[in-house]
């Protein structure tokens, strides 16, 4: 299957931040790899993994790109199916499923600036394993929707959150450590189509 391609989408000056209202719209996430010393080791991962992440949330449903605009993973939350792709394939998941206990989350109070957004840190774990999630006050969406939303913790993240999206998300691996770091931050309209699988997989042939 070829590269999906983005549906071309009009940007808005929303004013969301300001006004405190629900996000809707893109984050721009880069990778970083570090070793288990933590030497920076992103120019040697980066020859097998993801530079980036496209990523667009609305109020029901999130999708993501890869680099070269390939389909990472989308969800909707009217039927709480996940969809993935790997080796130009694309497969789904009932996102109410999980063979993994739920996830605990400890609110944490350190805090770090990114973007200009002051952020507070949510741990996941406990110890030097632990996962961390930096977020935002001003960037959230309602928990509720994506409530059934357990497989991948997601769910539980956000209700822990109350809503808050991640702008950093630090994850401890066997051999290394993935930090995604928001590089970009924008809220926009997105069209509903741009989260519809059967209309992205269409489109992906032409």
């Amino acid at each position: 299957m070829r590269s999906f391609i983005l549906i071309l989408i009009t940007f808005f000056n929303l004013n969301a931040f300001a006004q405190n209202l629900p996000f809707e719209g893109y984050i721009l996430y880069r990778y970083t790899y570090l070793d288990l010393e933590g030497k920076d080791i992103t120019a040697q991962k980066l020859l097998e993994n993801d530079s980036v992440q496209h990523y667009y949330i609305n109020a029901y449903n999130y999708v993501a790109y890869d680099e070269n605009q390939n389909l990472k993973q989308l969800y909707n939350a009217s039927s709480n199916r996940y969809f993935f792709s790997r080796a130009n394939d694309i497969y789904v998941l009932d996102a109410g499923e999980t063979s993994q206990p739920k996830p605990m989350f400890t609110l944490s109070k350190e805090n770090k600036e990114i973007l200009g957004f002051n952020c507070t840190a949510i741990v996941e774990g406990e110890g030097p394993k632990a996962s961390i999630r930096y977020v935002s006050e001003d960037i959230w969406v309602d928990p509720k929707p994506f409530k059934r939303h357990v497989m991948g913790g997601w769910g539980p993240f956000l209700e822990a959150s109350k809503g808050k999206l991640p702008l950093e998300l630090i994850f401890h691996n066997k051999d290394h450590t993935m930090i995604m770091t928001a590089v970009l931050v924008q809220s926009i309209q997105i069209p509903e189509e741009a989260y519809d699988i059967d209309k992205l997989i269409e489109r992906s042939k032409k």
